[in-house]
C-alpha cells in the first residue's frame, strides 16, 4: 500500500498544479465540462456582485482541511480577504460544488461533511442532472428544486432561483 499523500507533499507542488488532495490521495482530474463552469461562473458573479471580488477568489482556491485533505470547491466565500503571499484561503463561511458525474459521490459523500466538519457555515451542492441546490449545513440540510429559491445565512442577500440558474445559455 502507498503510504498517504500529505500536505508537506502538497506544499511542494508547483503553484496552480491541477489536483486536491484527498483522504491522502492527489487526485487529479479533467477540466469541468463547459456546462459545470457556466455554472460555477453564474454563481461566482451572483455573489461578487454582493461581496465584490476580495471575498471570491478565482478557483482553484485551496481550503486546507487536515494533513491528509486539500479541497478546491468550486466557488467560495471568503469572510475576510486572505493573505496575499498564501496558497491557502483558510475556512470560506460558503463552498459551492458543482456535482459531476465523476465526483458527485465524493463531493456529497466526503468533501461537504469535511468541510462542514473545519467550519464552513454552508455547503451548497448544486445539481445539473436533478436541476437542484441542496444547501448543508452544521444543522441540517435544505433542498431547492424547480419553482424554488435557495437562500443563504451565511452570506446575507445570496439568493439562487433554481429555474434562473440551470436555464439555458444566454448569447
Amino acid at each position: 500500500m502507498q503510504a498517504p499523500f500529505t500536505r508537506t507533499d502538497w506544499d511542494r507542488l508547483p503553484e496552480g498544479y491541477p489536483a486536491q488532495l484527498i483522504q491522502g490521495q492527489l487526485v487529479k482530474e479533467p477540466s469541468p465540462t463547459y456546462g459545470h463552469q457556466r455554472l460555477g461562473a453564474r454563481i461566482r458573479h451572483a455573489l461578487l456582485a454582493l461581496v465584490g471580488p476580495d471575498r471570491v477568489p478565482d478557483t482553484p482556491a485551496d481550503v486546507a482541511i487536515d494533513d491528509e485533505n486539500v479541497f478546491q470547491p468550486d466557488v467560495v466565500v471568503l469572510d475576510s480577504p486572505a493573505d496575499d503571499d498564501s496558497p491557502y484561503v483558510g475556512v470560506p463561511l460558503l463552498a459551492v460544488e458543482v456535482l459531476s458525474p465523476s465526483t458527485r459521490s465524493r463531493d456529497r459523500d466526503v468533501k461537504a461533511d469535511r468541510l462542514l466538519g473545519i467550519g464552513v457555515d454552508e455547503v451548497w451542492l448544486v445539481d445539473p442532472t436533478d436541476r437542484t441546490i441542496e444547501v448543508r449545513t452544521p444543522t441540517g440540510r435544505l433542498l431547492a428544486r424547480t419553482g424554488d429559491e435557495a437562500r443563504s445565512d451565511a452570506v446575507p442577500g445570496f439568493v439562487l432561483v433554481v429555474d434562473e440558474l440551470f436555464s439555458p445559455p444566454r448569447a
